[in-house]
């Protein structure tokens, strides 16, 4: 498929070097397992196994993500693509969970409560995030920890997002959710700290020129944006810019990059000179985005590595705060979007 709006052109992801991997999903008896759901994690690339458990995708060979095995009754599993360099041959171990038990008293706020605050944290407040629906949200249980002042969100099944202002529909499984606030309080004004995880799949439900369009603005001036700048070093005021403290500072005195054999890019970052010895924190920089939207991101890894779609490894020593994090589920594009 291809697409042109304008100077808008989207690329499907056969148009780079690609490779088969393909396999088999069995369970632990050694039986066949139809219907698994098989999909390169946070993309629009999936498909499910066949009676005899086989499958089959043709995926890029410069990818940074995880191919993930999901179906109902089993543990997922999940291959870094990177590291497959045969047929798999999978065994998902069955699921047994436990019925969850409500206990009378246990939250201190109302259902009603913590799921508008969830919705608008997990989805958000913008226009993208009120367009979003949740078609499962029964399938969410909350637990607040009052001694932290966090409100902790988890489900057993994928939440079934349908996206209708970017015209996508999302299976997200959700791993981590957290929403820490300043006080005793259920409203997002008070949220200090915010952080959810887990793995996706996309399927497009609609690709009209003014849905296309919101897309790209939901793509631009992202962390999927910022890392494929960094990589191709496309550093202008109506992309990215940095910054040491209020002062623009040139991005390969800071980042070193190389690119590896397997097409990624090792990136390896400048510590700063003032830090001490033991401690984690390796630098941190502002950054502007079209000359307006103000960013800060903060390093604690001195080397991590990005694909050519800007998929980055050690997110968890990569923080970012300010107006890159406003974006949320509701302004997610599949990583395999290309401008």
């Amino acid at each position: 498929m291809k697409i042109i709006l304008q100077a808008i052109l989207l690329f499907p992801l056969f148009l780079f070097s690609q490779t088969k991997i393909d396999g088999f999903v069995k369970d632990e008896k050694g039986e066949s397992i139809f219907g698994v759901s098989v999909y390169v994690d946070g993309s629009t690339i999936g498909t499910i196994t066949d009676e005899k458990g086989y499958f089959s995708l043709l995926i890029s060979s410069e990818s940074n993500s995880i191919l993930v095995f999901r179906n109902i009754g089993f543990k997922s599993e999940f291959y870094q693509i990177n590291k497959i360099t045969s047929t798999l041959n999978v065994v998902l171990k069955e699921e047994i969970k436990e019925l969850k038990e409500v206990v009378v008293g246990q939250n201190f706020f109302s259902r009603k409560q913590m799921l508008k605050l969830f919705r608008e944290q997990f989805l958000g407040i913008n226009v993208a995030g009120k367009n979003c629906i949740i078609e499962n949200e029964e399938e969410i249980y909350f637990d607040y920890d009052r001694k932290n002042l966090t409100l902790i969100a988890y489900s057993d099944q994928p939440l079934i997002i349908i996206n209708n202002y970017l015209g996508y529909k999302i299976e997200y499984q959700l791993i981590d959710f957290q929403c820490k606030f300043q006080k005793f309080s259920m409203n997002s004004e008070f949220v200090t700290q915010f952080q959810f995880a887990g793995n996706s799949l996309f399927t497009e439900l609609v690709n009209t020129k003014k849905v296309l369009k919101r897309r790209l603005n939901s793509y631009e001036g992202s962390t999927l944006h910022f890392f494929r700048n960094l990589i191709s070093n496309n550093w202008n005021k109506k992309e990215f810019t940095l910054y040491e403290g209020s002062f623009i500072t040139n991005p390969q005195s800071h980042f070193k990059q190389t690119k590896m054999e397997n097409g990624m890019y090792k990136i390896e970052v400048v510590p700063k000179k003032s830090i001490g010895i033991k401690t984690k924190f390796v630098n941190q920089f502002n950054i502007l985005f079209d000359n307006y939207d103000q960013s800060k991101i903060q390093f604690y890894t001195t080397e991590f590595y990005v694909d050519s779609f800007g998929v980055f490894t050690n997110y968890e020593s990569i923080i970012f705060s300010g107006a890159i994090v406003s974006k949320r589920i509701g302004d997610l594009v599949p990583t395999n979007f290309l401008k």
